[in-house]
């Protein structure tokens, strides 16, 4: 393990959320949760705004978020940005290193991040000697393909404050599925404009919505605290 690694406590740290995850879609077994804990030796830290793989890129790596937030994301020649997707902590952020295809979007870390960075062989190896590991990983493909499309939804027939609340409520179910979020409160660490490119609003009309949300007393935000209290 790098030396500016920490060791993962026993019974908690970031392999924990993952395996918490993982364990959601397919029971692990004990050697199951132990590999999970060796990709520790992975990790590293990366800053916010970071591009972890570039559009058209074929990553050598698959990467695997263990603290913080980070994103799928189109953006065109302009500048403009649509994020596509969040990953959060146990998330893996590019199935293409498996298949060494190269990727139709980008990577970014939208805030500062704790990234694993496990080489093609190795994941392949934790793959073929883990099947319930990869059944797991094959069950949370499929949950990111339905969120995908409740995206797709919200962009196309879902008002602002519907797509906010949409938007707001998911994150208290993916992040209480890891064990982040305590009676409806959970750390939001996106700016305005974060929200604004994954909600297709400008970043004015998402400070209002989110006026109108905590006036009809259905959030509070203090800072990047958000507490959801009508779910």
């Amino acid at each position: 393990m790098p030396r500016h690694l920490a060791p993962v406590p026993e019974g908690g740290g970031p392999a924990c959320t993952l395996a918490r995850k993982l364990d959601g879609f397919a029971p692990l077994t004990v050697q199951d949760r132990a590999a999970l804990v060796g990709l520790t030796g992975y990790v590293r830290s990366v800053e916010r705004h970071a591009v972890l793989v570039e559009q058209e890129c074929v990553a050598e790596h698959a990467l695997i978020v263990f603290a913080g937030f980070a994103s799928r994301f189109k953006r065109r020649l302009s500048g403009r940005r649509q994020i596509l997707a969040y990953l959060i902590p146990g998330d893996l952020c590019d199935r293409g290193a498996l298949h060494g295809y190269p990727l139709d979007h980008a990577i970014e870390a939208l805030t500062d991040c704790r990234i694993a960075k496990v080489p093609r062989p190795a994941y392949v190896d934790l793959l073929g000697r883990h099947p319930r590991i990869a059944l797991a990983l094959q069950r949370a493909r499929l949950a990111e393909e339905a969120t995908a499309r409740e995206w797709i939804a919200n962009m196309g027939m879902r008002s602002g404050p519907e797509r906010t609340a949409h938007l707001l409520c998911e994150l208290l179910e993916r992040l209480g599925s890891i064990g982040q979020v305590s009676d409806g409160q959970f750390d939001l660490p996106l700016t305005q404009g974060d929200l604004a490119d994954t909600l297709g609003l400008s970043s004015v009309h998402v400070n209002r919505v989110l006026q109108v949300l905590r006036r009809d007393g259905l959030i509070s935000l203090r800072g990047s605290c958000l507490r959801i209290l009508e779910p």
